[in-house]
């Protein structure tokens, strides 16, 4: 997430918009106390005002937007009863999980409902644990909101209340700024069901650091079966990378508040996997309890995706997302736009902004290309793919994370070559976002030829064969533009056992990446995945001078010459200790998909397009 790294691929998206409400005077008025927990459950209160139609239904959300999972959470209330105003039980049928249909609706004043967090539930079709609810007495309180809140027929987009009578200590973690709040109490108001929807809230007590970021507040809140005070430390490893992401949307954010909000568990968890759930301005954690520096990456890894959805959706959205049905939805053909581009910018925004080399960044891409072509169907059109999602092509949903980062890579470079490196896939995208807003979405059929609009006719080409068309993507003609050698396959010269080395941007080493293919000179020389290599033959090696090094070992080794390499790796007392790796060269051949190397002999035009792709990037 979703940047994932989970046992199971499947990324939750969820952002949703306020619109206007319908009815300015109809406010929904909900109370939940946390302070009485009954089984895992707990009871919604609703006040409402009389209504003036007979009969009304009152609907839990049957799907949230990005899951694109069925979930049926109105499979968890139960206990419904609508109320007039001197506590009299008014007629009410159950239609279905998910809608309640109420009679004499013109002396409604109150529904009460309880509601079973899906953790701990029993009711088949697992909740993917990022989008569900938990519910812990006295320690915890996880509320994705889509699974305690429902709303009216036809009025989603009237105003809500929340008020949350909290346990001594709790604080309330969310993007949501409230309108009250004291020691007991926090109360929280939103333009619509869909926002309110948009607001994940945790509530324990707090451990939790909030840092500035271009004039947003920033919070990290963190709960952890224990351990404690760490949102301090990731707060302080994360800055650099929302800084970063900040230089690399302009220098400013289109948000006041942002939250992470992080759920390390214990154990395992009912869906067999864990991750991300995104929103406009938050995002959800559901990790496993892990060492605070293994944490740490693992957030911020997740998080340089995450953020960039305040981008898109979040300004840049169809009407689909704006108006999002939550029991019969219609889906974008845009995935390409909300997932692949963000995905993609997740990692550029590294490698632009200097936080990663240009062989690492090659290598993270190439790993996409691979899953893309052998995970998943490439023949499908990407805006088919996208609006079929939830039925036909349900199976090939995670490939928006890796096709749809390359069509927006394959994009980013080549508006860089039209525009002479003036313009890259990000500017083009603010330039959409300017034009519409979060609260002017854009019709489906249309966004293709406003983009084309404001850039060039080549890119139309470029969308007709290869977003909405099934052509494979150009890799061999994009990555010329930069002066960049591309190949499906390539097959060169092996004199080092096959053994697979790669640069470690991290620590600016090459490593040991995999030894499956190593061969019997590679197996009597003894590698180790991860080991660090300091030299060959007495060539110190560098993430810069790789290629060159083994290209002169290849045009200078032959059979039964001897080779020494010379690794870092990690011995028994937690130490590193300097290992010299010898062997006799048997050559042979080493074949490599998706091969990517810079030209040596690149043109100046070439270089300049690379440079503006790159910026800080070494």
């Amino acid at each position: 997430m979703l940047k994932r790294i989970f046992t199971t691929t499947v990324s939750c998206l969820a952002f949703v918009f306020a619109v206007y409400a319908q009815d300015p005077n109809f406010v929904y008025r909900f109370s939940l106390n946390l302070t009485e927990v009954k089984n895992d459950r707990l009871m919604v209160s609703l006040q409402v005002q009389n209504f003036k139609q007979n009969e009304i239904s009152y609907f839990m959300a049957k799907i949230v937007p990005g899951t694109y999972s069925v979930y049926d959470f109105g499979r968890f209330a139960s206990d419904f009863k609508a109320l007039d105003k001197d506590g009299n039980s008014l007629p009410v049928k159950q239609v279905n999980d998910n809608e309640w249909r109420i009679s004499e609706a013109t002396k409604l004043a109150t529904i009460t409902y309880w509601v079973e967090d899906t953790y701990d539930t029993d009711k088949g079709n697992v909740v993917f644990e990022p989008a569900g609810t938990s519910f812990e007495s006295d320690r915890l309180f996880i509320m994705n909101t889509h699974g305690i809140f429902g709303y009216f027929d036809g009025m989603k987009q009237n105003r809500f209340e929340v008020s949350i009578k909290k346990p001594q200590g709790f604080y309330g973690s969310t993007a949501l700024v409230p309108t009250q709040t004291d020691a007991q109490r926090d109360v929280y108001q939103t333009a619509s069901f869909n926002e309110l929807v948009d607001s994940p809230m945790m509530y324990n007590l707090p451990d939790t650091a909030t840092v500035k970021i271009g004039g947003a507040d920033v919070l990290i809140s963190v709960y952890s079966f224990g351990k404690k005070n760490l949102a301090g430390e990731i707060s302080k490893q994360i800055k650099t990378t929302l800084e970063a992401q900040m230089s690399y949307m302009g220098g400013k954010l289109p948000v006041k508040k942002y939250a992470f909000i992080v759920y390390l568990f214990a154990g395992t968890l009912r869906s067999g996997s864990y991750g991300a759930l995104e929103h406009s301005y938050s995002s959800f954690y559901c990790l496993p309890n892990m060492p605070p520096k293994e944490l740490t990456q693992t957030v911020i890894d997740i998080a340089a995706h995450e953020f960039f959805h305040i981008i898109t959706p979040l300004t840049l959205h169809s009407e689909e997302i704006h108006y999002f049905d939550f029991n019969n939805p219609k889906m974008s053909k845009h995935l390409w736009l909300y997932e692949g581009t963000v995905e993609f910018f997740a990692g550029h925004m590294q490698l632009y902004e200097g936080l990663m080399n240009l062989p690492a960044y090659l290598e993270t891409m190439r790993g996409k290309m691979q899953n893309a072509r052998f995970q998943y169907k490439d023949n499908i059109s990407f805006t088919e793919l996208s609006s079929l999602c939830l039925g036909k092509h349900k199976s090939q949903y995670g490939n928006v994370y890796e096709k749809g980062a390359l069509i927006s890579m394959c994009l980013d470079i080549k508006l860089r070559q039209l525009s002479d490196g003036k313009r890259g896939l990000m500017d083009v995208i603010q330039e959409l976002s300017a034009m519409y807003g979060s609260e002017r979405p854009f019709k489906d059929e249309e966004l293709f030829d406003k983009l084309v609009s404001i850039t060039y006719p080549e890119i139309r080409v470029f969308i007709d064969k290869h977003i909405e068309g099934n052509e494979p993507l150009p890799f061999k003609e994009v990555f010329d533009a930069i002066g960049i050698d591309y190949a499906d396959q390539f097959v060169e010269k092996d004199v080092l056992g096959g053994v697979m080395l790669e640069p470690n941007d991290e620590n600016d080493k090459v490593v040991v990446s995999s030894t499956w293919k190593l061969n019997e000179m590679g197996l009597e020389m003894g590698y180790i995945r991860d080991d660090v290599v300091l030299s060959i033959n007495k060539k110190p090696i560098t993430p810069q001078n790789l290629q060159e090094v083994l290209q002169q070992l290849k045009n200078t080794l032959k059979d039964n010459d001897k080779v020494s390499v010379t690794v870092l790796r990690p011995s028994s007392d937690q130490k590193t200790k300097k290992i010299k790796l010898k062997g006799k060269v048997k050559t042979g051949e080493l074949k490599t998909t998706f091969y990517m190397m810079p030209q040596p002999n690149a043109s100046a035009q070439q270089l300049k397009i690379r440079q503006a792709w790159m910026r800080r990037a070494k």
